[in-house]
């Protein structure tokens, strides 16, 4: 089944798609008015907890989700959650969430994380992904960009990734560093951002205007419709969980873990690197052990 069919792009396309499974049969007609009326809400729901909440079995709640080109139940949730990211402020997470039994709220987390995770699998043999790590070992400077819940998987990066290669610059939102990039030489540039919903104004503005520039742009976001792949050259989509008060970043971080085993291993004699930095951890004694 081909993944771009199943993009869901606004709510309409979804109460379209709706109507259409749910004049099949009189069980999915009751699935797609209560999916229409209770779509903020699904996306913390199990499929067995839909499925008594409806009075039909959880592999009706299954085969509605097939019918609506999807492969089940986890698959339709993870491109639900693009579209009503943007809605889900914390306050209405936390209502939604709050009526919710422990077991049925961390059960529909871990379910959605697993499945997110294996879209990995297929995302680390692409050509884009092999491109981003070409760039984040060729290019001369090395910028990490992003802003508010999206940059806190920056720190792990930097960390990572300037101790493999130099030249390599963490920019903080507001900071005269995150202004004065714009006067480097592009050329010489990549612009590396992570960009997930709901999905900062202001670091869009910056990568518009970066893109303008003709600096190159990378981007892990969470969705082919997100609003940074109009800037960026590269994009990596890597699905995040919603369904919790704050989103849940395990897939991309992990995704920035396999970059940056990738980029080591394409470093030349990044042997001698790594043990001049050993040395220097023994010298200083920087670990207990």
């Amino acid at each position: 089944m081909d993944k771009k069919v199943k993009e869901i792009r606004d709510k309409k396309e979804l109460f379209d798609r709706l109507m259409v499974a749910g004049k099949t049969s009189e069980v999915n007609q009751k699935i797609a008015m209560y999916i229409e009326k209770n779509y903020n809400s699904i996306v913390f729901m199990t499929a067995d907890k839909i499925s008594s909440e409806i009075g039909v079995s959880q592999g009706s709640v299954s085969r509605f989700c097939i019918k609506m080109g999807y492969y089940g139940y986890n698959d339709f949730l993870r491109y639900l959650q693009k579209i009503i990211s943007s809605e889900m402020t914390i306050l209405k997470r936390h209502s939604i969430i709050d009526k919710e039994g422990d077991n049925d709220r961390n059960l529909n987390i871990l379910n959605q994380e697993i499945n997110n995770l294996k879209e990995l699998q297929g995302l680390s043999q692409s050509q884009d992904y092999q491109s981003v790590v070409h760039l984040l070992v060729k290019t001369k400077k090395v910028f990490l960009m992003s802003n508010r819940m999206s940059a806190t998987l920056l720190p792990y990066m930097y960390y990572i990734l300037s101790r493999l290669r130099p030249n390599v610059f963490e920019l903080a939102y507001g900071t005269p560093a995150w202004e004065n990039v714009e006067l480097e030489a592009p050329e010489d540039c990549l612009i590396f951002t992570t960009v997930f919903p709901r999905y900062s104004r202001s670091l869009l503005e910056k990568m518009k205007k970066l893109s303008e520039k003709g600096f190159n742009i990378v981007a892990i976001t969470d969705s082919r419709l997100s609003p940074i792949v109009n800037y960026s050259q590269l994009s990596l989509i890597s699905p995040i969980t919603i369904s919790s008060v704050f989103d849940v970043y395990s897939t991309p971080l992990t995704l920035i873990n396999l970059l940056m085993r990738d980029v080591s291993r394409n470093i030349p004699n990044i042997g001698h690197r790594l043990n001049k930095l050993e040395k220097i951890n023994e010298n200083e004694h920087s670990f207990w052990i």
